[in-house]
């Protein structure tokens, strides 16, 4: 995913990777702590799904260099 944000970002279109890991090679991360294959939260829980989406958008403005933001959700089972 990293290279693809790269060539993105040579374009000057800024990206934000979402990670449920530390240390993705990407411009611009933003952390969640939950399980994989669970990027925005639990299943069907549309509220958090948005709250995560909306939070990782503004990094795009938030974040004036690259780098990795944990974003302040937690996993609730």
């Amino acid at each position: 995913m990293g290279l693809v944000c790269r060539a993105i970002e040579k374009r000057e279109i800024p990206t934000v990777t979402l990670a449920m890991e530390h240390g993705v090679e990407a411009p611009r991360v933003a952390f969640v702590p939950f399980p994989y294959n669970f990027p925005m939260g639990e299943p069907h829980d549309r509220a958090r799904h948005r709250e995560v989406a909306l939070a990782a958008l503004a990094l795009l403005s938030e974040l004036e260099q690259p780098g990795e933001i944990e974003l302040p959700f937690r996993w609730k089972r």
